[in-house]
């Protein structure tokens, strides 16, 4: 009897803390949300008006591209309105923006406004310039390889109009990936040398 009294705590505590994590995610977490929201929310907003494959002759099905086509046979579609697809999508996208202003407003000290004005206004963009900066080198890089995977999609997708490409994901992914590597690097050695003097 003890047993199951013990299971059914354990349960309880574990559905707290998923609780607590949903109601006050952390700022790592809410700034991926946040960005990933508003990624989510341009390339549904293209895929509707214009088409997100080739403008206006291809949008993407997202049931079939998200799920590899388990919810729908084809990734892509003429260009036809799939009233589902592209409703749930935006609404993902849309929770993903809102849950990551609620968590960012929690832990960032002045709101998501500091947040952005941070984001814009950040040490690491003077890096670009100068390898003196706090971070050294390995900041100069994480800003360079930031700017060129945020930059080369951005080209890419206006000028080609392949927002959902592959390719242009195998490309942009590791420069924004080594980016933020190296930035949180940067960070890491800095703080340990700020400690050592």
């Amino acid at each position: 009897m003890s047993d199951n009294d013990g299971g059914g705590g354990s349960s309880n505590e574990a559905l707290g803390i998923m609780l607590n994590w949903i109601k006050s995610p952390s700022k790592g977490f809410s700034s991926i949300i946040f960005g990933l929201g508003i990624w989510g929310l341009i390339l549904g907003v293209v895929n509707v008006l214009f088409g997100a494959v080739i403008a206006g002759e291809r949008k993407v099905v997202w049931a079939g591209y998200l799920t590899m086509g388990y919810l729908w046979d084809e990734p892509y579609s003429e260009m036809i309105y799939r009233p589902y697809s592209d409703t749930v999508f935006l609404g993902m996208a849309i929770v993903g923006i809102l849950w990551g202003a609620w968590g960012l407003h929690q832990k960032v000290d002045g709101g998501i406004q500091a947040w952005i004005k941070g984001v814009f206004f950040n040490p690491i963009w003077t890096s670009l310039v100068s390898g003196s900066e706090e971070g050294g080198m390995k900041m100069s890089g994480a800003a360079w390889c930031l700017l060129l995977g945020f930059g080369f999609y951005t080209y890419w997708c206006v000028v080609h109009w392949a927002w959902t490409d592959i390719g242009v994901y195998a490309v942009t992914a590791p420069l924004i990936a080594f980016g933020f590597g190296l930035r949180y690097l940067a960070i890491v050695d800095e703080a340990g040398n700020s400690s050592n003097s």
